[in-house]
């Protein structure tokens, strides 16, 4: 026969063999835990899947591969539409633009400009705008060098183009040994290279030069007419 006592005591947790109501309330915690971390823990491992063709392995660990700037292109000095001014001995200030400017080495005098772009005061009032799409500033010996498509604007109305041109602020001289091509309002020219003298106003072609003069220009005011 059943021992009904013997039943009631061991669902009522009083028999040994009956498991205890503290232990049923850990092994519940545990489940609902291991049902919240296995979902994170799958998306972790997805994510690895994910980034592992960026990572390299070395020496048994992961690590990312990132190109660091070296300690030479730190230290190089870099500025971004920058404005810069080039005093000449006489103390005249020449005013330049640049959408860059970096040093070609660190601590180096000498910097690369961007499209610079700038005013040379001339004799009597008069001025030039020099520009290019890029340019080479030595501040040790105060000398712009232009290069590739070089243009000047005289105050006078005439344009002139060249592949390079050199610029000592310190002589206030600038010359050119390529060709170069003039327009204004006499006509055009084509010349073999140049010198410009800042502070008489002077400019002289070089080499062999060939001036095509508008018929126009040579007309005088008459009264007659």
């Amino acid at each position: 026969m059943f021992d009904h006592q013997k039943l009631d005591s061991y669902f009522s947790g009083e028999n040994e063999l009956a498991p205890r109501k503290d232990e049923v309330s850990r092994h519940t915690k545990f489940i609902r835990l291991a049902k919240l971390l296995l979902p994170a823990v799958a998306a972790l491992l997805i994510g690895l899947l994910i980034i592992y063709p960026g990572l390299k392995q070395t020496n048994g660990e992961f690590s990312i591969d990132i190109t660091l700037p070296t300690k030479g292109e730190l230290e190089k000095l870099h500025m971004e539409n920058a404005v810069f001014y080039i005093t000449d001995k006489d103390n005249k200030v020449n005013n330049f633009t640049a959408e860059s400017i970096d040093e070609t080495e660190p601590g180096s005098k000498l910097v690369k400009l961007i499209s610079p772009d700038g005013i040379i005061p001339s004799a009597e009032n008069q001025w030039v705008n020099i520009k290019a799409p890029v340019g080479y500033f030595n501040q040790s010996t105060n000398v712009l060098n232009l290069l590739e498509k070089v243009d000047a604007y005289y105050s006078d109305g005439m344009t002139a183009k060249t592949t390079e041109a050199t610029f000592d602020f310190n002589a206030s001289k600038g010359y050119g040994n390529q060709p170069v091509s003039a327009e204004g309002t006499m006509g055009t020219l084509r010349s073999q290279g140049f010198e410009f003298y800042s502070k008489r106003g002077l400019l002289i072609f070089m080499g062999k030069t060939y001036i095509t003069i508008d018929e126009n220009s040579l007309k005088g005011n008459n009264s007659n007419e």
